[in-house]
Protein backbone atom coordinates (compact mmCIF):
# COMPACT_ATOMS: atom_id res chain seq x y z
CA UNK A 1 0.00 0.00 0.00
CA UNK A 2 2.88 2.26 1.09
CA UNK A 3 4.81 1.55 -1.79
CA UNK A 4 1.65 1.97 -4.46
CA UNK A 5 1.25 5.76 -2.81
CA UNK A 6 5.01 5.96 -3.25
CA UNK A 7 4.57 5.28 -6.89
CA UNK A 8 1.48 7.44 -7.59
CA UNK A 9 3.65 10.54 -5.93
CA UNK A 10 7.06 10.06 -8.18
CA UNK A 11 4.52 9.88 -11.41
CA UNK A 12 2.99 13.00 -10.24
CA UNK A 13 6.06 14.70 -9.79
CA UNK A 14 6.44 17.22 -13.45
CA UNK A 15 9.36 16.80 -15.82
CA UNK A 16 12.22 19.71 -14.87
CA UNK A 17 12.55 20.61 -18.60
CA UNK A 18 11.98 24.39 -17.89
CA UNK A 19 15.45 25.44 -16.58
CA UNK A 20 16.87 25.66 -20.29
CA UNK A 21 14.29 26.89 -22.07
CA UNK A 22 14.65 30.76 -21.14
CA UNK A 23 18.22 30.62 -22.54
CA UNK A 24 17.50 29.38 -25.87
CA UNK A 25 16.74 32.80 -27.21
CA UNK A 26 20.01 34.33 -26.37
CA UNK A 27 21.92 31.14 -27.48
CA UNK A 28 20.10 31.79 -31.16
CA UNK A 29 21.03 35.80 -30.84
CA UNK A 30 24.41 35.16 -30.36
CA UNK A 31 25.15 32.21 -33.00
CA UNK A 32 23.47 34.80 -35.39
CA UNK A 33 25.34 37.99 -34.48
CA UNK A 34 28.62 35.58 -35.09
CA UNK A 35 27.36 34.02 -38.53
CA UNK A 36 26.71 37.77 -39.51
CA UNK A 37 30.05 39.16 -38.22
CA UNK A 38 32.08 36.05 -39.71
CA UNK A 39 30.22 36.67 -43.25
CA UNK A 40 31.61 40.45 -43.11
CA UNK A 41 34.70 39.23 -42.90
CA UNK A 42 34.67 36.58 -45.59
CA UNK A 43 33.65 39.50 -47.71
CA UNK A 44 36.16 41.82 -47.10
CA UNK A 45 38.75 39.20 -46.88
CA UNK A 46 37.58 37.68 -50.55
CA UNK A 47 37.76 41.36 -52.16
CA UNK A 48 41.59 42.07 -50.88
CA UNK A 49 42.65 39.06 -51.61
CA UNK A 50 40.98 38.96 -55.27
CA UNK A 51 43.95 39.66 -57.87
CA UNK A 52 41.15 42.62 -59.51
CA UNK A 53 37.75 43.59 -58.86
CA UNK A 54 35.10 41.45 -58.22
CA UNK A 55 31.56 41.16 -59.01
CA UNK A 56 28.72 40.20 -55.55
CA UNK A 57 27.75 37.58 -57.79
CA UNK A 58 30.92 35.84 -57.42
CA UNK A 59 31.10 36.63 -53.57
CA UNK A 60 27.93 35.11 -53.30
CA UNK A 61 29.18 31.88 -55.28
CA UNK A 62 32.89 31.71 -53.43
CA UNK A 63 31.41 31.95 -49.98
CA UNK A 64 28.22 30.49 -50.36
CA UNK A 65 25.94 33.79 -49.44
CA UNK A 66 22.46 34.34 -49.29
CA UNK A 67 22.03 36.63 -52.20
CA UNK A 68 20.14 39.30 -49.79
CA UNK A 69 22.80 39.01 -46.98
CA UNK A 70 25.76 39.58 -49.29
CA UNK A 71 23.81 42.29 -51.28
CA UNK A 72 22.84 43.81 -48.03
CA UNK A 73 26.56 43.74 -46.52
CA UNK A 74 28.54 44.34 -49.68
CA UNK A 75 26.24 47.86 -49.97
CA UNK A 76 27.11 48.66 -46.06
CA UNK A 77 30.92 48.33 -46.67
CA UNK A 78 30.83 50.98 -49.85
CA UNK A 79 28.71 53.43 -47.94
CA UNK A 80 31.30 53.25 -45.04
CA UNK A 81 34.46 53.39 -47.14
CA UNK A 82 35.52 49.72 -46.20
CA UNK A 83 34.62 48.90 -50.34
CA UNK A 84 34.42 50.68 -53.17
CA UNK A 85 33.19 50.24 -56.65
CA UNK A 86 35.13 50.40 -59.92
CA UNK A 87 35.07 53.84 -61.75
CA UNK A 88 32.11 53.39 -64.28
CA UNK A 89 31.01 49.45 -63.54
CA UNK A 90 29.43 47.74 -60.46
CA UNK A 91 32.32 45.41 -59.64
CA UNK A 92 34.37 46.36 -56.06
CA UNK A 93 37.63 47.02 -54.82
CA UNK A 94 39.37 47.65 -51.49
CA UNK A 95 37.96 50.96 -50.60
CA UNK A 96 39.94 53.64 -48.72
CA UNK A 97 38.72 53.06 -45.24
CA UNK A 98 39.93 49.78 -45.27
CA UNK A 99 43.61 50.26 -46.64
CA UNK A 100 43.89 53.23 -43.96
CA UNK A 101 42.81 50.13 -41.35
CA UNK A 102 45.24 47.16 -42.83
CA UNK A 103 47.99 49.91 -43.01
CA UNK A 104 47.71 50.56 -38.73
CA UNK A 105 47.72 47.17 -38.57
CA UNK A 106 50.49 46.45 -40.47
CA UNK A 107 52.37 49.47 -39.10
CA UNK A 108 51.39 48.85 -34.98
CA UNK A 109 52.83 45.59 -35.94
CA UNK A 110 55.84 46.43 -36.88
CA UNK A 111 56.93 48.83 -33.56
CA UNK A 112 57.97 45.73 -31.24
CA UNK A 113 58.19 42.91 -34.31
CA UNK A 114 60.76 41.12 -36.39
CA UNK A 115 61.23 44.28 -38.76
CA UNK A 116 61.49 46.74 -36.29
CA UNK A 117 64.51 44.63 -34.76
CA UNK A 118 66.27 44.64 -37.99
CA UNK A 119 65.97 47.95 -38.76
CA UNK A 120 67.47 49.20 -35.32
CA UNK A 121 70.30 46.63 -36.11
CA UNK A 122 71.01 48.31 -39.19
CA UNK A 123 70.86 51.49 -37.67
CA UNK A 124 73.55 50.81 -35.46
CA UNK A 125 75.50 49.27 -37.48
CA UNK A 126 75.74 51.90 -40.20
CA UNK A 127 75.31 54.81 -37.39
CA UNK A 128 72.69 56.63 -39.94
CA UNK A 129 68.81 56.62 -40.08
CA UNK A 130 67.33 54.26 -41.96
CA UNK A 131 63.58 53.57 -42.58
CA UNK A 132 61.08 50.92 -44.16
CA UNK A 133 58.27 52.18 -46.59
CA UNK A 134 55.76 51.35 -48.92
CA UNK A 135 53.16 52.70 -51.69
CA UNK A 136 50.07 53.71 -50.66
CA UNK A 137 47.78 55.78 -53.13
CA UNK A 138 50.15 57.34 -54.96
CA UNK A 139 52.50 58.34 -52.08
CA UNK A 140 55.11 57.00 -50.37
CA UNK A 141 54.28 55.71 -46.82
CA UNK A 142 56.49 55.01 -44.17
CA UNK A 143 56.09 51.63 -41.89
CA UNK A 144 58.88 51.81 -39.81
CA UNK A 145 61.81 54.78 -39.00
CA UNK A 146 64.67 54.33 -36.43
CA UNK A 147 66.72 57.77 -36.21
CA UNK A 148 70.22 57.40 -35.76
CA UNK A 149 71.85 58.94 -32.48
CA UNK A 150 73.96 61.46 -33.71
CA UNK A 151 71.72 63.32 -36.12
CA UNK A 152 71.82 67.39 -35.75
CA UNK A 153 69.05 67.34 -37.93
CA UNK A 154 65.55 66.26 -36.85
CA UNK A 155 62.88 65.28 -39.67
CA UNK A 156 60.35 64.53 -37.52
CA UNK A 157 59.27 61.41 -39.61
CA UNK A 158 57.43 58.75 -37.84
CA UNK A 159 55.79 55.79 -38.96
CA UNK A 160 52.56 57.12 -41.80
CA UNK A 161 54.18 60.36 -42.80
CA UNK A 162 54.14 60.37 -46.60
CA UNK A 163 56.52 61.76 -49.25
CA UNK A 164 55.97 62.17 -52.77
CA UNK A 165 57.06 60.01 -55.46
CA UNK A 166 58.85 61.48 -57.83
CA UNK A 167 61.63 62.68 -55.57
CA UNK A 168 62.22 60.39 -53.01
CA UNK A 169 64.71 57.44 -53.00
CA UNK A 170 61.72 55.01 -52.27
CA UNK A 171 58.73 56.70 -54.38
CA UNK A 172 60.90 56.25 -56.98
CA UNK A 173 61.87 52.59 -56.64
CA UNK A 174 58.12 51.77 -56.53
CA UNK A 175 57.16 53.82 -60.08
CA UNK A 176 60.47 52.37 -61.59
CA UNK A 177 59.79 48.19 -60.47
CA UNK A 178 55.98 48.57 -60.86
CA UNK A 179 54.51 46.75 -63.79
CA UNK A 180 54.59 49.24 -66.86
CA UNK A 181 50.73 49.43 -67.45
CA UNK A 182 50.88 50.75 -63.39
CA UNK A 183 54.05 52.69 -63.63
CA UNK A 184 52.16 54.40 -66.78
CA UNK A 185 49.36 55.24 -64.97
CA UNK A 186 51.33 56.39 -62.11
CA UNK A 187 52.90 58.90 -63.94
CA UNK A 188 50.17 60.24 -66.05
CA UNK A 189 48.79 60.99 -62.49
CA UNK A 190 51.87 63.13 -61.00
CA UNK A 191 52.49 66.40 -60.41
CA UNK A 192 56.04 67.00 -60.82
CA UNK A 193 56.28 69.21 -58.21
CA UNK A 194 59.50 71.35 -57.54
CA UNK A 195 60.77 70.81 -53.85
CA UNK A 196 64.58 72.17 -54.45
CA UNK A 197 66.58 72.79 -57.02
CA UNK A 198 67.90 68.75 -57.62
CA UNK A 199 63.94 67.99 -58.19
CA UNK A 200 63.07 66.32 -61.06
CA UNK A 201 60.20 68.24 -63.11
CA UNK A 202 60.91 66.44 -66.84
CA UNK A 203 58.85 63.70 -67.26
CA UNK A 204 61.36 62.55 -70.00
CA UNK A 205 64.11 62.64 -67.68
CA UNK A 206 62.66 61.04 -64.76
CA UNK A 207 61.68 58.04 -66.88
CA UNK A 208 65.45 57.78 -67.98
CA UNK A 209 66.34 57.51 -64.33
CA UNK A 210 63.51 54.83 -64.23
CA UNK A 211 64.73 52.72 -66.24
CA UNK A 212 68.44 52.86 -64.91
CA UNK A 213 67.17 52.09 -61.23
CA UNK A 214 65.22 49.01 -62.96
CA UNK A 215 68.61 48.23 -63.83
CA UNK A 216 70.87 48.62 -60.59
CA UNK A 217 67.97 48.26 -58.42
CA UNK A 218 68.73 51.03 -56.51
CA UNK A 219 67.12 54.22 -56.20
CA UNK A 220 68.47 57.48 -54.97
CA UNK A 221 67.83 60.88 -53.48
CA UNK A 222 70.06 63.53 -54.18
CA UNK A 223 69.03 66.43 -52.55
CA UNK A 224 65.61 65.98 -54.69
CA UNK A 225 63.45 66.51 -51.44
CA UNK A 226 65.09 68.40 -49.09
CA UNK A 227 68.10 69.95 -49.40
CA UNK A 228 71.35 68.74 -48.27
CA UNK A 229 69.53 65.23 -47.33
CA UNK A 230 70.73 62.60 -49.51
CA UNK A 231 68.75 58.95 -49.72
CA UNK A 232 69.76 55.52 -51.13
CA UNK A 233 66.97 52.87 -51.50
CA UNK A 234 66.63 49.17 -52.40
CA UNK A 235 63.46 46.87 -52.88
CA UNK A 236 62.41 44.67 -50.23
CA UNK A 237 60.83 41.31 -52.62
CA UNK A 238 58.25 39.04 -52.66
CA UNK A 239 58.47 35.74 -53.78
CA UNK A 240 57.32 36.18 -57.37
CA UNK A 241 59.95 38.94 -57.53
CA UNK A 242 57.43 41.92 -57.16
CA UNK A 243 58.16 45.29 -54.57
CA UNK A 244 56.22 44.77 -51.33
CA UNK A 245 58.27 47.69 -49.58
CA UNK A 246 61.66 49.22 -49.80
CA UNK A 247 64.52 49.86 -47.44
CA UNK A 248 66.05 53.13 -47.58
CA UNK A 249 69.06 54.74 -45.50
CA UNK A 250 69.12 58.87 -45.09
CA UNK A 251 71.81 61.10 -44.24
CA UNK A 252 73.11 64.37 -44.56
CA UNK A 253 74.65 65.09 -47.42
CA UNK A 254 78.09 66.50 -46.00
CA UNK A 255 78.63 63.45 -44.47
CA UNK A 256 76.91 61.13 -47.10
CA UNK A 257 77.41 61.89 -50.80
CA UNK A 258 75.84 58.91 -53.20
CA UNK A 259 79.42 57.71 -53.89
CA UNK A 260 79.56 56.99 -49.73
CA UNK A 261 75.91 55.53 -49.88
CA UNK A 262 76.87 52.97 -52.48
CA UNK A 263 79.17 52.39 -49.87
CA UNK A 264 76.02 50.84 -47.26
CA UNK A 265 74.47 49.00 -50.19
CA UNK A 266 75.52 45.18 -49.69
CA UNK A 267 74.09 45.97 -45.74
CA UNK A 268 71.43 47.19 -46.95
CA UNK A 269 71.05 44.21 -49.76
CA UNK A 270 71.30 41.77 -46.57
CA UNK A 271 68.81 43.95 -44.52
CA UNK A 272 66.23 43.75 -47.17
CA UNK A 273 66.93 40.03 -47.52
CA UNK A 274 66.03 39.67 -44.22
CA UNK A 275 62.85 41.91 -44.43
CA UNK A 276 61.70 39.86 -47.23
CA UNK A 277 61.63 36.45 -45.36
CA UNK A 278 59.77 37.57 -42.36
CA UNK A 279 57.20 39.75 -44.40
CA UNK A 280 56.47 36.86 -46.31
CA UNK A 281 55.81 34.24 -42.82
CA UNK A 282 53.61 36.82 -41.69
Amino acid sequence: MRSGLGLKERIAQPTPVAEVTPLAPAKAARAQKLGATARSFAILDHVAASQGPVDVLDIIGSLKLPKATAYRLVDWFVGHGYLAREPGRKRLIVGPKLTKLAFGVLSASMRNDAPHLVLQRLVRSLNETCNIGTLLNGEVIYLDRVEAEHWPLRLHYTSGSRVPLHCSAIGKLFLALAPTPRRQRLLRSLELRRYTDGTITDKARLEAELRQIRKEQVSFDREEYLVGVVCMAVPVLGRNGEIIAALAIQAPEARMNVQAARGHLLALRRAASELADIFQDK
